[in-house]
Formats: C-alpha cells, sequence, structure tokens
C-alpha cells in the first residue's frame, strides 16, 4: 500500500507521540511537527505528546508553546497507535515501556527498527527534516507553526548549520522556514543564550579539567552532578582544539555515567557508542556506562580508544 504510514495515521482515532529521554530541540520539534501533520491528514484524531520532564533548560522558552503529556499512567490500552520521533532504540523511549509501536520516524543510523513501520533516513540532518518530507509528499502546505517546529530541530541537530551534516537539503528546508517569518536570531538566542550565571561558572569549571589523550587526538571531560552543565554546549566547545580528533563528555547520572561522543574526522563514533550500549551517528553518538564511577568510566573510555581506535 502507497504510504502505509499515511494510512495508518488517517484510521487511528487516539495517537500518543513519543520521544527519547532527556530530549533536544530535535526532538521536542519533531513531536510536534509529526502532531501538526496527523492534524492535517486526520482532523478528529486525539493526538498527545509525551515528554521526558528532564528537558534541555533552553528549551523552557518553547515549552509554553506546547500542552505537554507527563502523566505517568499513560497506558498502552487509551491509545490505538503510538508514534516515536527521533529515537533510535525502544530502551531509549520515554514512555515507551511496554508499548507497542505503531510508526517510528528517525534518522540515526544506528536505529534498530522496532515499529511496526519504520520511516528512518540516515542521510537527514534532524528528524524535523524527515517529517518535513513526509509533508511534501502529502502535499501539505508548511504553515509558520510547523516552519518552527522544523527549525528547531534543523538548528539544533546541525550545530546552528556548523556540523558536516549541514547540506543543500538543510537549506532549502531552512529557506522554507525564513519565508514563512521564521526568525533564525530570536530561536539562536531562545537555544544558545538562556544560561544563568552558575551554568557559566561551572561551565568553565569543566572546561578548566578537559584533558587530552593519545597523542592529542581525543579530549575527555567530565560533568559531575555537582556542576550544572549542557554536555552538548561542553562538547561543542572542547572540540575546537585543533589537534582533537574525537571528544568525550562523561555526564554522570544517578543510575549510570553518559557517554556523549563527537568526531571531527571519518571515525565513526556511533560504532563506539554501540560498544557502550548506545549509538548515533557518524559523528555524533552517545552511549552509557553502568557500574561505575567518573573516574572508572573515563578510564574505560580511553582505553577503548588506546586499544582500539589508536594504537
Amino acid at each position: 500500500m502507497k504510504n502505509i504510514w499515511q494510512a495508518t495515521f488517517k484510521k487511528a482515532k487516539n495517537i500518543l507521540i513519543l520521544t527519547h529521554v532527556d530530549p533536544d530541540a530535535d526532538a521536542l520539534g519533531s513531536a510536534y511537527l509529526l502532531r501538526e501533520l496527523i492534524k492535517k491528514i486526520n482532523p478528529r484524531a486525539r493526538i498527545n505528546v509525551r515528554l521526558d520532564p528532564q528537558h534541555k533548560n533552553e528549551l523552557n522558552a518553547f515549552m509554553q508553546k506546547t500542552d505537554i503529556t507527563q502523566s505517568q499512567d499513560v497506558r498502552q490500552k487509551q491509545f490505538d497507535l503510538v508514534a516515536s520521533v527521533d529515537a533510535s532504540d525502544i530502551d531509549r523511549l520515554y514512555g515507551g515501556k511496554n508499548q507497542k509501536i505503531g510508526v517510528c520516524i528517525d534518522h540515526h543510523v544506528s536505529n534498530r527498527k522496532f515499529a511496526e513501520i519504520n520511516i528512518i533516513d540516515p542521510s537527514a540532518a534532524s528528524c524535523t527534516l524527515v517529517i518535513y518530507d513526509l509533508l511534501q509528499k502529502l502535499k501539505i502546505k508548511l504553515t509558520k507553526t510547523m516552519a518552527e517546529y522544523l527549525y528547531w530541530g534543523l538548528s539544533s541537530d546541525t550545530g546552528n548549520f556548523a556540523f558536516a551534516n549541514t547540506d543543500a537539503r538543510v537549506f532549502r528546508a531552512a529557506y522554507a522556514c525564513a519565508h514563512l517569518g521564521v526568525n533564525p536570531n530570536a530561536i539562536y538566542n531562545k537555544l544558545n543564550e538562556q544560561l544563568s550565571q552558575r551554568e557559566i561558572l561551572d561551565f568553565a569549571r569543566a572546561v578548566s579539567q578537559t584533558q587530552s589523550f593519545c597523542r592529542g587526538k581525543l579530549s575527555v571531560a567530565v560533568i559531575p552532578q555537582t556542576l550544572k552543565v549542557d554536555n552538548r554546549f561542553l562538547i561543542d566547545f572542547i572540540r575546537r582544539e585543533k589537534n582533537a580528533e574525537a571528544v568525550v563528555v562523561l555526564v554522570e547520572k544517578t543510575d549510570y555515567i553518559k557517554v556523549s561522543l563527537r568526531s571531527k574526522t571519518a571515525l565513526d563514533v556511533a560504532k563506539i557508542a554501540a560498544h557502550f550500549n548506545g549509538g548515533g551517528h557518524r559523528k555524533a553518538a552517545a552511549g552509557k556506562i553502568f557500574g561505575a564511577t567518573l573516574a572508572e568510566a573515563k578510564k574505560q573510555v580511553v582505553q577503548y580508544f588506546r586499544k582500539n581506535i589508536w594504537l
């Protein structure tokens, strides 16, 4: 059946949209852009979006526009369709436990295709861009509201149009957003210029403790729970070190250590992340280390690079 995903959305009466834990602007934009798409093809559907409340602080500026479902009592029996966006693994899906996922829309190369219908495009810079393509296939006109959701993901997942995944396709979509009145500067300010004084000082502490390994090719930083630092800001900053070919930031969580990885060369960090219970893209990925302190996790990561990457 042509556009089987379209028929699936069209016949559902109660739909739940989920995304990954600790959502970023692409996850948020994807969830709400998908909601707008579904409303166009199925106006009678009841659509709920559930997000992990532990979202990035800078997203608070956007949260006022959304009606977030955070109830812990969301169960599959309440919905005849559950959709996932921007999540490569059902284990990373907030609220996805014991859920039957009908449709998965994603752009991670490591996606495990855990839904009945999987729409995966690893060539897309953001998940919002994948959903934008679906809109175009259905010849649904992009509205300003949709354009803003689309732009959140484009800006976030391309590092404000600076990462290697920024291509002509990204700029065409960004142009469509700007043409409809989306203000790039306003979104940049809301996403990147909302730090408190404490966050700035904690950021400086984390930067000052960054270490180099493997003859300077690997830079590693840590964020203990005592510091209030966004690992994405930190990793994008320390990757500027000219000799570093790969960058790792270890974030202390309650039950595990989060491993964020970035590559500045052909090195595929998605494969490295897979070793550490994760996945992602070739140049940006993440994983988890369980049962270890920050110091122990750092030792594990450095040893892995020394043994497997730069002998």
